[in-house]
Order: C-alpha cells, then structure tokens, then sequence
C-alpha cells in the first residue's frame, strides 16, 4: 500500500535540503575561518622559530668578536654580525604587524585570543632575552675597552677612562693619550681597539633603544585591543539606546492614534444620539399630528 503525502507525492516532514546545505555551508565558513587564522598563527610561530634562531646567532658571533685576535677574521665576524643585526631588525617589525594583525582578528573567539596572546608573550620573551644579551655585551665592551685604554694611560681616573670610552672630546682625547704614552705604536693599536669599542657600543645603544621600544609597542597592543573592544560595546549600548528610544516614540504614537481614534467614535456616537433627538423632536410630533 502506498502512502500518499500530497498531491506531489511529497513528504511535508522531510528536512529541506537547501536549508541543510546552508547550514552546511555556514558551518565550513567558520571552518574555513579557524583554519585560516591557525595557519597565520603557524607562521607567526614559525617567525618565532628563526627570531631566536637569529638572537642566539647574534650571541654567538658577540663572543667571538670579543676573544677575535686575527684581524681579517674579526672583520669578517663583525660583518656576520652586523647582517645578523639587520635580519633580526627587519623580522621584528614582521611580527609585530603579524601578532598585532591576530589580535585583531581573534575579535572574542576565546580560542583565537589564547593563541594570538602566547605568541604575543613568546614574542615578549625573546626581545627581552636579546635585550639581556645586548646589555650584557655592552658591560664587556665597556670593560676591555677600559683595559686597553689603561694601557696607554695606566694612570688615567675612571672618569677619564669613561670620556674615552663615550668618545667625549672626539679624535682629540685620543691623540693627547697617544703623545704622552711612552711606547706610541703600541698606544695607537690600544687606541685603536678603544675606538672599536666605542663604535660597537653606539650600534648596541641604537639596537637595545629599538628593542625597548619593541617590548612596550608589543605590551600596548592588548590595551589597544580592550579600547577598541570598549568603544564598540559603547557604540552598541549608543545603538541600543537609540532603538529603545525610538520605541518608546513608537508607543507613544500608537497610543495617540488610539486615543484619536476613540475620540472619533465618541465625536459619531454623540452626533447620531443628536440626530436621533431631531428626528424625535420633529418627526414624532409631526406624525401623531396627521394621524
């Protein structure tokens, strides 16, 4: 026996499909939306990976550099060094943009959010162990360049000491210690070093005042976010607000139109009752006449 649904045989009770393949559809967007977001994240992880890759590198040619005693192979080491420097500038301002760009797009997906903020305090960790390394090689550069100009000037104060090391005078300080140092080519290599140092130590105050400037751009970001977060939830309360308004108008209007319209009705009822007086008045006593 065949059951019969309609009068097209169909069945009123079957899930429509093109309601289900929307839904599907729906449900792989924001599929398709996580996938996106992790694979940036990936490769924000992944920029992670050779940052401090490049910070160890750079750590690691700093303690060549200060043992280096071969002068073609010092040269060759401060110009690794100095390249490494770069690539570790150049990915950093990468990351920023990157991290700073998924904070945004994890919106309040609290799953988002969790992985945008550890990348953001990896990225935190590795400029603070750089900056860590940088001070670090800036004592030690401080510190032999102090040694070699106590060889020129054994007698020199450590006032004097700094002046030279900080390049204070320029050229001048450095030529006055050379001519009253008794052994005048030993003095210019000391000198020399000193000068070394000096220019090593502007290229680290340089590195380490980005690297400052880093860590708090990056520490900014999150306060950043919860100002945007709050003015759209005060832009929403404002909408709100507005909508509740502008039904309490409505409802105030529908009330006047009920109230013009009972005005109406009784304005007809009192009318037809004075008609009826007229035609009472008038009419009755006209007829019991006739009659």
């Amino acid at each position: 026996m065949t059951c019969q649904y309609g009068y097209d045989n169909s069945n009123p009770y079957q899930e429509n499909p093109y309601q289900e393949n929307h839904e599907l559809n729906d449900y792989n967007d924001g599929g398709d939306d996580f996938v996106n977001f992790m694979n940036n994240i990936a490769s924000i992880n992944n920029d992670l990976d050779n940052y401090n890759q490049l910070v160890e590198l750079i750590e690691f040619n700093q303690r060549k550099l200060l043992t280096e005693v071969n002068e073609d192979q010092e040269l060759a080491t401060r110009k690794q060094l100095d390249s490494l420097v770069a690539q570790a500038s150049s990915l950093q301002q990468t990351l920023k943009s990157k991290i700073k760009d998924a904070q945004a797009t994890a919106g309040n997906d609290s799953a988002k959010k969790a992985q945008a903020e550890n990348s953001r305090q990896r990225f935190l960790k590795y400029i603070q162990d750089y900056r860590v390394i940088e001070a670090n090689y800036r004592e030690e550069n401080k510190q032999q360049a102090a040694r070699q100009y106590k060889i020129v000037r054994p007698d020199a104060t450590d006032a004097e000491v700094d002046d030279a090391i900080n390049d204070v005078g320029g050229q001048q300080i450095f030529s006055q210690a050379i001519m009253n140092a008794s052994r005048r080519g030993e003095a210019k290599t000391a000198l020399a070093e000193v000068q070394s140092r000096h220019k090593e130590l502007q290229k680290l105050e340089k590195t380490m005042a980005e690297l400052t400037q880093l860590f708090h751009d990056m520490e900014e970001i999150v306060a950043q976010q919860n100002v945007q977060v709050e003015n759209i939830d005060t832009e929403i309360e404002g909408a709100q607000k507005d909508i509740e308004m502008g039904l309490g108008h409505t409802d105030k209007a529908v009330e006047s139109a009920r109230k013009a319209r009972r005005k109406k009705c009784w304005c007809y009822s009192i009318l037809a009752l004075i008609i009826i007086i007229i035609i009472v008045v008038i009419v009755v006593p006209i007829a019991t006449h006739f009659s």
